[in-house]
């Protein structure tokens, strides 16, 4: 190869060296773009209403920052006031105190009817394992009868039984009988107005000043029970209560076997008698009015046979019984006994009763002091009263329920207000 080839190639594989080199430099050597030009943003101006136009004006309803309570603040606990407490269940705690206290009343009563002893002469052995009611503590006897009749005031005052008994002598009327009497302690609170023809005198009155019929009282009286010494007691009491009975002395009739009583205690030519009975069996008839009349106009014998000869009355208009279920055999059978007994139609069977309440708890207070109750008194405190009636409804033909009722609601349901009649299809209805 020759020199003169060898310098054109060299020269050209020179030139796109250099080339290369320069535009590198040159543009090494530019200078950096200018930069974009900064502009200042700045919020936009609402634009003026025309004048003319008015716009409303609209107020901004912002909600005032609460602070949370501290008791709302699950992650702040703090102790609650106890006015807190009590503003947000005041109900429930009020209706838990009245419970508490409403308990602890009945309690108290219950507890101290059980403990205290009504008889100092303590029970016989001859009557440790009967557990047949008779509705008298199986140690009462003629001297200790009116210490127990005298124990019963404070129970029946604390329980609010006297307003319910003067209530029951309220509804009687006409011809009464009272059957369990005992030592008769609703004989105050009856209405004697009917005695003696007075009854007469003031419907009289009452016709006089454009009243309608009422009740005017007790035309006959009759008081039922087994036991001589507590019926003994209640001839004491009718004696101070009756105003008529003041000096007279009462007519012993010996027991029967027609009538099948015990004998009996009549005042007032028997417009008043205390019978000694069991009301399981039959039921003395009422004394019909006209046959008292009759004997009070002659008081001979010859007008006492004949005023017995008159036609006697088969039922009566009120027959009451004050805690009497529990102190007899067979419940159901002495209420289908008494349905026999009173007017049909017109006639109420009336009973104050006490047996099983509302509550389970108290139910069980009674169950477990029923036996130590029955031999301080003589009854079953325990019994469902209103399971025994409506049985005796089912059995007996006519008998229904106008009124059954738990007065004295701080007594838990244990006490029960019973109204029966029976109907007849060829009576009047009530």
């Amino acid at each position: 190869m020759s020199v003169t080839t060898a310098r054109r190639l060299t020269g050209a594989a020179w030139l796109p060296w250099q080339q290369r080199c320069m535009c590198a430099s040159t543009s090494s050597k530019a200078p950096p773009p200018p930069p974009p030009p900064h502009t200042r943003k700045y919020p936009k101006l609402r634009a003026n209403p025309p004048p003319g136009i008015i716009r409303p004006y609209k107020p901004t309803s912002r909600k005032p920052a609460t602070n949370p309570s501290p008791s709302s603040d699950p992650h702040n606990p703090e102790k609650e006031t106890l006015q807190t407490l009590w503003t947000r269940s005041w109900l429930s705690l009020t209706g838990a105190g009245l419970m508490a206290g409403l308990l602890g009343f009945y309690i108290v009563g219950t507890v101290t009817a059980s403990l205290k002893d009504p008889c100092p002469c303590g029970s016989p052995s001859g009557h440790e394992h009967d557990t047949s009611p008779t509705g008298r503590p199986p140690a009462l006897t003629g001297e200790n009868a009116e210490q127990f009749d005298r124990e019963l005031d404070f129970p029946e005052w604390w329980m609010g039984i006297k307003k319910l008994r003067k209530r029951l002598a309220e509804c009687a009327h006409g011809n009464v009988l009272e059957v369990a009497i005992g030592t008769g302690r609703n004989l105050e609170y009856y209405q004697w107005d009917g005695l003696n023809g007075r009854q007469n005198k003031a419907r009289i009155q009452d016709k006089g000043k454009g009243k309608g019929k009422g009740n005017h009282g007790i035309t006959s009286f009759t008081g039922l029970d087994m036991s001589v010494d507590m019926l003994d007691v209640a001839r004491k009491r009718l004696v101070k209560t009756v105003p008529e009975l003041d000096g007279c002395e009462p007519v012993v009739k010996k027991p029967t076997m027609a009538d099948q009583t015990g004998g009996q205690l009549a005042f007032l030519n028997d417009q008043i008698r205390l019978v000694r009975s069991d009301v399981h069996t039959a039921l003395p008839p009422p004394v019909v009015a006209g046959a008292i009349d009759a004997v009070a106009a002659t008081k001979s014998p010859a007008a006492t046979r004949a005023a017995n000869a008159v036609a006697v009355p088969e039922y009566y208009d009120t027959i009451l019984q004050t805690f009497g279920l529990c102190s007899v055999v067979d419940p159901v059978a002495v209420l289908c006994n008494l349905a026999l007994a009173v007017k049909p139609n017109t006639g109420r069977i009336i009973l104050l009763e006490h047996g099983r309440g509302w509550f389970g708890l108290v139910n069980g207070l009674l169950d477990r002091h029923a036996r130590k109750h029955f031999d301080k008194y003589g009854c079953w405190w325990n019994r469902d009263i209103d399971a025994l009636v409506e049985e005796a409804v089912r059995k007996t033909p006519g008998l229904e329920i106008v009124k059954m009722e738990k007065p004295n609601w701080s007594q838990m349901g244990t006490l029960a207000w019973v109204e029966l009649r029976v109907t007849k299809e060829d009576g009047k209805n009530a």
